[in-house]
């Protein structure tokens, strides 16, 4: 995957004063950002109505977020209005080919990348967007695997992101910026919540090709909604 092919999309709530963190649109910049300004439609009240009344301010507040990023950023901006999100999300990411889905929190800083591996499923992608996110970045990155103790091998994951950490070495990215974590877990899930932590992003692979159910299947959810940090969902689109 090269730079240019690489899209990122960043669902925005513009009803409300949502808008992703500025460091999280510089470290997404060497792609293309879709910002997607959704507004919420209640059931009772009809589109138009809704479109006519707030237009106009989504689309003063979807540009004020688009100045956020760098100057030399791709970004292209959008406004839906919409009673189902997931959905919209859903035909957008079709769309735009998007590559990339953000769940943004706020952050202080971006210095920390972590980046959860539990096998080979999508892990050439996952890995093509982080190299590519990191070639005007001074981030680090850890890569995490967390197998289910008693279920596997352990050494079988040590395998794994240590051959990450050499493809990541092969696509450009310095070899003391990658740090490499393997561990035998009670709980992956966690594990993997106590190590964000420590880090200022994640990048997970989707579960599923369909982005319904905040785009991915159970486990990663639940990453999601504990981790309190941005999550960057790399859609599985084999």
């Amino acid at each position: 995957m090269t730079e240019s092919e690489l899209t990122v999309l960043v669902p925005v709530d513009v009803s409300s004063d949502e808008r992703p963190d500025p460091d999280l649109l510089a470290l997404l910049h060497p792609a293309k950002i879709v910002l997607v300004g959704w507004h919420p439609v209640p059931d009772q009240v009809a589109l138009e109505q809704m479109r006519d009344e707030h237009e106009d301010a989504a689309i003063e507040r979807i540009e004020a977020i688009a100045a956020d990023a760098p100057a030399e950023a791709d970004v292209e901006t959008l406004v839906v209005f919409t009673r189902d999100r997931g959905e919209t999300v859903d035909r957008v990411v079709e769309e735009h080919g998007a590559s990339v889905v953000v769940v943004p929190e706020d952050v202080r800083v971006l210095e920390r990348m972590l980046v959860p591996i539990r096998g080979d499923v999508n892990l050439d992608r996952i890995l093509s967007v982080v190299a590519t996110l990191l070639q005007e970045s001074d981030a680090s990155v850890t890569l995490f695997n967390a197998t289910p103790a008693g279920e596997t091998d352990p050494t079988i994951g040590e395998t794994l992101v240590a051959g990450a950490a050499d493809r990541l070495a092969d696509a450009g990215v310095d070899a003391d910026r990658i740090e490499t974590t393997s561990i035998e877990s009670d709980s992956p899930v966690d594990d993997i919540v106590d190590a964000a932590k420590n880090h200022d992003v994640l990048v997970i692979g989707e579960t599923e090709p369909s982005l319904t159910e905040r785009i991915l299947g159970t486990v990663p959810t639940k990453i999601i909604q504990q981790s309190e940090r941005p999550v960057l969902v790399v859609r599985d689109t084999t």
